[in-house]
């Protein structure tokens, strides 16, 4: 058994294991293990949100067994405390893991530079439990400052620094522009005595981008109210201040720290070769130096490329960690580890808040909301890749459909919510015409089949549905019956007919002649005064008519006849439906099938939405009759409330006074612990916890 281990669980060791996996899913002689202190991976790019009240804490959280629980990859939550490798072993205080390949992903934490108070008065943002600390202690400033009366003390308690302008420290300012002044209205702080100042040691912010994209992320920031302070570096901080170069003490309550990070110091206790900055010296293929089955990816790792280190980012852990993996494969294949890291950025996206952003990728520069956008693409992006659909569309939940205070690219447009208790009502009546529907359908003989065929409307004409071969037996043995029939009763009656006819003829003709000739004389003049009296008078009429008829059109006409259907059945799009999917599928079931189908569907929606039970499927299922029914041509516009008021259903009527509110918990549960859920990361809510192995 060849056992590869990976430890962290950051970027790098996610992409990683997912990449072995890939590999080695079948391979029983693989074992693949990843090791972390946390049961869950954080999406360190996202810390900012927290830090500023942007999203709830657990938004930038997903559990291993989101992750890896369909994979071939054994989780385990352990804090390791050395690396034997003489006797290729992790072990922790309770227990020892073997390895015949190690990929160390241990990340990156912070650092101050040695400068005197900076860790003991900062605040530093680099973990999740930074990120809570922060967001904990500015809703702290604020609950002191609102109790304050003297005015000094309390401008103090609102002076929110933050040191870097880098991308944490600009993400950072971003999230206190937006979340000062929801804090000022729920402390009854004056904005007036609140104050942003970004500290940065160089001539300018945002480094890493071109000069176009960062002034005008500067220009924003000032906007806003920024104080950015350029060439100003810190020497020293104390409880409540901290001293620039120049010897300006800046007196704050908030001191957050972003200025840099470096190795972490378990890859120190390691005793592997130093690069610099406590990060651990690799080769080119992401090997240490000092041994070739032991790599070091993601920012741990140190190496030049072009004479300059492997940025900490996203995208350069996820390809220092493919280039880790590509090597071992070919080291367990018995060839040599020859594949080198050659980076591949494509750019770099810096948001500030939730409804600005400076962006550089592909060589093209955006600002404002298309940044924005780019940004969230990205992370749905990243998220579909690790934890599939589930991971993205809750992501968006979070970043824009459940979003407060504004804080989104579109505004407070999209994400007020209603109450599902004022959908019931529409649920029960939904529910109740489906059922009308239904039963309708059985009164008009949908299920008494000796009458034929009552859906043949659905199909163009002369297309005759599977089940008619009864009928069509019936027609042929007693046509010739009806014919020949036909034929004796002319054949008796033909001749008596014509003598009586030419009786009467030869007897009242005359009669008639001298009737006509003596009316027409008698009358022909009166008959000739009158109908010139009733022409002038029709005239008169019609012009009074018409006159009337043109006013009352345009005031009582209808503008919109709702009666009408949606789409014709001539309509092009209506015979390419019922030419390809009814004549040409639906036509090969029986009748006596698709009608009771049909049925039976319509009455299942109406009790299950009328009951509460199923409620979301059910909606989606209600959308597709609907359309199929607009595509066979007959569903009026009057008719069309169907399919929105099925849309509103997905929104959890069912669970408010429907039986879901029982059923669907239940479900979701047994749900989760199939494999297929496991497979497709479909989950439903947080998977079960994937049994940890010893």
């Amino acid at each position: 058994m060849t056992k590869i281990v990976i430890l962290g669980g950051g970027y790098a060791g996610v992409h990683a294991g997912k990449l072995l996996h890939k590999i080695y899913r079948k391979n029983d002689e693989v074992q693949i293990s990843l090791i972390d202190t946390n049961p869950y991976h954080t999406i360190m790019t996202e810390l900012h949100e927290i830090a500023g009240g942007r999203v709830d804490n657990g938004c930038v959280k997903i559990s291993f067994d989101r992750i890896f629980g369909g994979k071939k990859v054994d989780v385990f939550q352990d804090k390791i405390t050395k690396v034997d490798r003489e006797k290729q072993q992790l072990v922790s205080d309770t227990a020892t893991y073997d390895y015949d390949y190690l990929i160390m992903g241990t990340g990156a934490e912070s650092t101050d530079f040695g400068i005197p108070g900076v860790k003991e008065h900062s605040f530093p943002l680099w973990s999740y439990k930074d990120a809570l600390d922060i967001k904990d202690h500015i809703r702290e400033m604020f609950r002191q400052a609102s109790y304050e009366k003297d005015p000094k003390v309390r401008k103090k308690l609102m002076t929110f620094v933050v040191a870097g302008a880098g991308f944490t420290g600009v993400e950072m300012i971003g999230e206190l522009i937006e979340k000062v002044p929801q804090m000022c209205r729920d402390y009854k702080i004056d904005p007036d005595d609140v104050q942003l100042i970004n500290v940065e040691g160089l001539d300018s912010i945002l480094k890493m981008i071109p000069e176009k994209p960062r002034m005008k992320a500067q220009r924003y920031m000032e906007k806003k109210g920024v104080k950015i302070m350029l060439n100003s570096l810190i020497t020293k901080a104390e409880e409540g201040s901290f001293t620039l170069k120049d010897g300006t003490v800046i007196e704050c309550g908030t001191l957050i720290w972003t200025c840099g990070i470096k190795g972490g110091s378990f890859g120190v206790s390691t005793g592997l070769t130093i690069g610099h900055v406590d990060r651990l010296k690799v080769k080119e293929t992401m090997q240490s130096v000092d041994h070739d089955n032991l790599y070091v990816v993601g920012d741990a790792q140190w190496l030049l490329e072009d004479e300059r280190p492997i940025p900490q980012i996203v995208e350069a852990a996820e390809q220092t960690a493919h280039t880790a993996v590509m090597n071992i494969k070919a080291q367990i294949e018995g060839k040599e580890a020859d594949h080198k890291f050659k980076s591949n950025f494509h750019g770099f996206m810096v948001s500030i808040g939730g409804r600005y952003a400076v962006s550089h990728t592909g060589g093209f520069s955006m600002s404002g909301i298309p940044a924005v956008a780019i940004k969230h693409l990205v992370n749905v992006y990243y998220l579909h890749t690790v934890c599939g659909v589930n991971g993205w569309w809750k992501y968006l939940q979070h970043e824009i459909f459940d979003m407060k205070d504004k804080r989104t690219l579109f505004g407070g447009f999209i994400t007020n919510h209603i109450q599902s208790l004022w959908a019931v009502p529409l649920r029960v009546w939904l529910g109740l015409m489906w059922l009308v529907e239904g039963v309708n359908k059985i009164g008009e003989g949908w299920l008494n089949f000796d009458l034929g065929s009552k859906s043949g409307w659905m199909f163009s004409p002369g297309v005759v549905q599977a089940g008619h071969k009864a009928a069509e037996t019936v027609s042929a043995a007693t046509g010739e019956v009806v014919e020949e029939v036909a034929e004796a009763v002319t054949a008796a009656t033909g001749d008596y007919v014509e003598e009586v006819v030419e009786t009467v003829s030869a007897a009242s003709g005359e009669v008639v002649e001298e009737v006509v000739e003596t009316v027409t004389a008698a009358s022909g003049e009166v008959v000739e005064e009158v109908t010139q009296v009733a022409a002038d008078t029709v005239a008169a009429a019609s012009d009074v008519v018409e006159a009337v008829y043109e006013t009352t059109g345009h005031a009582l006409g209808k503008v919109w006849d709702t009666s009408n259907v949606i789409l014709d059945f001539n309509n092009p799009v209506v015979t390419w439906f019922r030419e390809t999917f009814m004549d040409g599928m639906a036509a090969y079931l029986p009748f006596q099938f698709f009608q009771g189908m049909v049925v039976g569907v319509e009455i299942l929606l109406g009790l299950a939405m009328i009951g509460g039970l199923f409620v979301f499927p059910a909606a989606g299922v209600s959308i597709i009759m609907c359309f199929v029914f607009i595509f066979s041509g007959f569903f009026s516009w009057s008719q069309i409330w169907f399919i929105f008021a099925a849309f509103l259903m997905m929104g959890g009527a069912g669970r408010v006074l429907g039986l879901d509110y029982w059923v669907q918990p239940w479900l979701k549960k047994w749900w989760n612990g199939t494999s297929l859920a496991k497979r497709s990361y479909l989950y439903f809510g947080e998977p079960r916890s994937k049994k940890r192995k010893s």
